[in-house]
């Protein structure tokens, strides 16, 4: 596809909100997409687009129904590219914004790409092992944003910063919060060495630009 994301997203975005073919932003979409990407098991493409568009329904005869072949191209190139950001480290959530009433100030709402994020948790809610204080402590930022009522609560117990700097320290976090995941279920467990082997020296790293 030769135009930007940029490009891609303002299209994919006003095919979202004119049709009824998945109900969901693109924020919200770009979110699940953003968790089926770093989480736990890597959902596919079509997998992604079942569970966005007919939660619940796989194995009907509704899961059938096809998209606007325009609708498909966008979602399959917003994924890939959703999947090349998290594995180059350069991952950014796609987020509204609003220009201020004076012109200046950008109002940044991620309240709907974490909506769309936890969602998709709970489509898998066994394997994020919900229970690890390390996936808690990763979700943290993004429950936070997606819950009004749950930032209010936390942030009314902190004396040291305003709740605007504080929302900003959340947004900042999400990107974090995504390649860590990516991180830490990719993670290969360490091969035991049986008793009394020799230690091999570590070979250094190859580094790939």
């Amino acid at each position: 596809m030769s135009m930007n994301m940029d490009d891609l997203c303002d299209e994919l975005d006003g095919l979202l909100a004119s049709g009824d073919e998945t109900g969901l932003s693109l924020d919200e979409v770009h979110g699940f997409m953003s968790a089926a990407l770093c989480g736990p098991r890597v959902l596919s493409f079509s997998a992604c687009v079942c569970a966005l568009v007919l939660p619940g329904a796989a194995g009907d005869d509704d899961s059938e129904r096809e998209l606007p072949s325009r609708l498909i191209e966008l979602l399959k190139a917003l994924y890939e590219d959703t999947l090349r950001s998290i594995d180059a480290g350069s991952f950014a959530p796609v987020v509204a914004c609003e220009q201020g009433g004076d012109g200046d100030d950008m109002h940044v709402d991620a309240r709907q790409w974490c909506c769309g994020f936890l969602m998709c948790v709970e489509h898998n809610r066994a394997g994020w092992k919900l229970e690890s204080s390390r996936v808690l402590e990763l979700l943290t930022p993004i429950v936070l944003l997606a819950d009004e009522r749950e930032f209010e609560q936390v942030a009314a117990q902190l004396q040291e910063i305003d709740d605007d700097s504080f929302r900003q320290e959340l947004l900042e976090e999400l990107a974090e919060s995504v390649c860590a995941f990516r991180k830490l279920f990719r993670k290969k467990p360490q091969a035991r060495r049986p008793a009394g082997a020799a230690a091999r020296t570590p070979k250094k790293p190859r580094l790939v630009r």
